[in-house]
């Protein structure tokens, strides 16, 4: 197949990039590096008018942390609504037939503890995310309008957080995950003893690692039909602490000091795992990467860098 991807030079694309290639899919990488601003609809629906392809794989998104939400609400809110409405738009008036689309698990409802698709409408999102959430899912609207005239088939994966190489590594634009690998690790190299961590450490968040949710787009791909414009959740289904996790990145990095919690500074929800089970059902997988090994690896790959 001939596929496009969506922010094919960021974090998620780039592994989408590369293991569409391993399977010898015709791939190109479209993105504001590679000349194409899908905040712009003119740009976007060109160059797919132009690539032809049979299917775009949307990963392209404009996203961070809770303190980068708190930081730039606006610019999150209005990015995310032109990027997710251009590209469902172009992807049909361009005759692409299939969009295989990346969703946030904070486009659940704040309340849930454990996220299953038939919840999904079941209330308002949590407050720390709703800049980024709610275009997000505004798309599932459009791709379901489009579909009921018969232009565009879509499929929607919800992913839990992600962490691994090619990640955000910045202390305000990166998740909890990334940006303790980079208080951690500089921790170590200067001699300090004390890492600050937002908020209690109690909250428990479930984690994906990168190369297994590239993987599971490849495996949607080949499950298309069977999955239908229902949301699909990806993950591992489990879920550790923000202090487990911390512990684990202090494994990898072989640092012995003390983690100081500002506790003024807010959890989110407390509790963020996904249901996987129809995942495993349709797609016959399950994410491989256990968080130990998938931290360790991460660390390797920063320190290298």
């Amino acid at each position: 197949m001939k596929i496009v991807v969506t922010g094919g030079k960021g974090f998620l694309g780039r592994n989408v990039v590369k293991k569409l290639e391993e399977k010898d899919h015709e791939v190109e990488s479209c993105s504001r590096s590679s000349g194409v601003d899908i905040r712009d609809y003119a740009a976007i629906y060109e160059y797919l008018k132009k690539s032809k392809p049979d299917l775009v794989v949307h990963c392209a998104a404009h996203v961070g942390g809770i303190a980068y939400n708190d930081l730039k609400p606006v610019e999150i809110f209005e990015d995310n609504l032109k990027i997710g409405m251009n590209i469902v738009k172009a992807t049909a008036e361009a005759k692409v037939p299939k969009l295989v689309n990346i969703m946030p698990n904070c486009t659940y409802p704040g309340e849930l503890n454990i996220y299953k698709e038939d919840q999904w409408w079941d209330g308002p999102m949590h407050e720390t995310v709703l800049t980024y959430g709610l275009p997000r899912k505004v798309m599932w609207g459009l791709t379901w309008a489009y579909k009921k005239k018969g232009l565009l088939d879509a499929a929607h994966l919800v992913f839990p957080n992600m962490y691994g190489p090619y990640d955000h590594f910045d202390p305000v634009r990166s998740h909890a995950l990334g940006a303790l690998i980079v208080k951690i690790i500089e921790a170590k190299k200067k001699g300090q003893d004390k890492v600050e961590i937002w908020g209690t450490g109690k909250p428990v968040r479930e984690w994906l690692y990168v190369e297994d949710g590239a993987e599971s787009i490849l495996k949607t791909i080949e499950h298309f039909d069977e999955i239908g414009i229902d949301i699909l959740n990806i993950g591992v289904g489990k879920g550790v602490t923000i202090t487990e996790m911390a512990e684990l990145i202090r494994e990898a990095v072989a640092w012995e000091g003390e983690f100081v919690y500002l506790k003024d500074r807010p959890d989110g929800a407390m509790i963020k795992v996904i249901e996987a089970k129809r995942m495993k059902k349709i797609l016959d997988w399950e994410p491989p990467t256990e968080i130990r090994d998938g931290i360790k690896k991460t660390v390797e790959w920063y320190l290298k860098q």
